[in-house]
């Protein structure tokens, strides 16, 4: 059971800590998000709460407005992309830390499109002040296209998106390479319902994604000089644990995680399928999802079983349910071999 008898901040496992399996930490992206996602952690974990009061100061001088009560709120503005990138880097900068506190510490880190935020932090890259200041001036420029771009996941491998291009070159584009039989593909909104036909059509799935704007594309390429100057003197530090790259596909220094990546972060395709492969082939096989609710579980067990790999994705937390559920039995997994019993939280 989850004892929330009064608040402190330490928290452990009876029956034995969890074996060292290192999961890799995986962020997520936008649409993880939900109403009232903070609330019943904030009211159970002082972990969760120091480190989201903490992200909640940043937005507050940044933005002038209470993170705490857009993750706790039944009337949320999430729909609002400079509210709901914050909003969502901060919770899972928050979940990291509660996993942490509980001895579940990460092998290397990746995440999915803004996800790499969190990651960054994490991983030590980009200091809480640094963090939120990117992704609070991020949301700010996606602002800027709210109206202009829509997005949707099809299932169509990356390499066959030119056959359903044709015709629209210069107003959709793929935009995240998510798994071997996943795609993000955003663009005008007119070109992609356009595009959404033809796939129906021919019998393939896809699912519209509930955004006004498309990022990862050549739309945000005339905001990319504002952003940069805005991040300027942001100071990226040497990583404490591997950061795996979801622009580049690769491994990447901390140094590396500067003003100009994170424009690019914003402005192009998300390579999130080939960081994935490249943690694989390093011989990962354990995936940890950091977000409010699911969003790549599907698309990590895609590429472990495009692999020929065999592996876990596990998961933080669900839409609408209570956290104690998905994160004991999270912990459970984490902790069989080397607890007798199931494991019993306190605070």
């Amino acid at each position: 059971m989850w004892r929330t008898s009064e608040k402190s901040p330490m928290h452990r496992v009876e029956g034995g800590s969890p074996r060292r399996l290192r999961p890799v930490f995986v962020f997520s992206g936008q649409g993880s998000q939900w109403v009232g996602m903070g609330r019943a952690l904030l009211e159970r974990s002082t972990v969760f709460e120091m480190v989201l009061s903490a992200c909640d100061a940043q937005v507050r001088r940044r933005l002038g407005w209470s993170l705490l009560d857009v993750v706790t709120a039944r009337d949320a503005p999430l729909g609002d992309i400079e509210v709901s990138c914050p909003a969502l880097v901060s919770m899972e900068i928050a979940l990291a830390a509660l996993w942490r506190s509980w001895g579940v510490e990460p092998a290397a880190v990746v995440g999915h499109s803004i996800g790499e935020v969190a990651a960054a932090h994490v991983a030590g890259v980009l200091s809480l002040e640094d963090a939120m200041r990117v992704i609070c001036e991020q949301g700010r420029t996606m602002g800027q296209l709210r109206g202009q771009g829509a997005m949707a996941v099809v299932g169509l491998a990356w390499e066959r998106v030119g056959e359903v291009l044709g015709g629209s070159e210069g107003r959709l584009w793929p935009l995240i390479h998510a798994s071997p039989e996943w795609t993000v593909l955003g663009g005008e909104p007119e070109a992609l319902e356009e595009a959404l036909v033809v796939l129906r059509e021919q019998g393939m799935v896809a699912r519209r994604v509930d955004s006004q704007v498309a990022a990862h594309c050549p739309q945000v390429d005339p905001l990319r000089e504002g952003l940069r100057e805005r991040l300027a003197d942001i100071r990226p530090r040497p990583e404490r644990l591997p950061v795996v790259s979801t622009v580049t596909g690769h491994e990447l220094p901390g140094r590396r995680f500067d003003a100009d990546y994170w424009v690019r972060n914003l402005a192009e395709p998300v390579l999130f399928r080939e960081g994935v492969d490249a943690l694989i082939a390093d011989g990962h096989d354990i995936f940890l999802e950091i977000s409010p609710h699911p969003l790549v579980k599907h698309w990590l067990e895609s590429c472990l079983a495009d692999a020929d790999r065999e592996g876990q994705v596990l998961v933080s937390m669900r839409r609408g349910r209570d956290p104690s559920q998905e994160m004991l039995e999270t912990l459970r997994v984490l902790s069989r071999t080397s607890a007798d019993s199931t494991p019993c939280l306190h605070r």
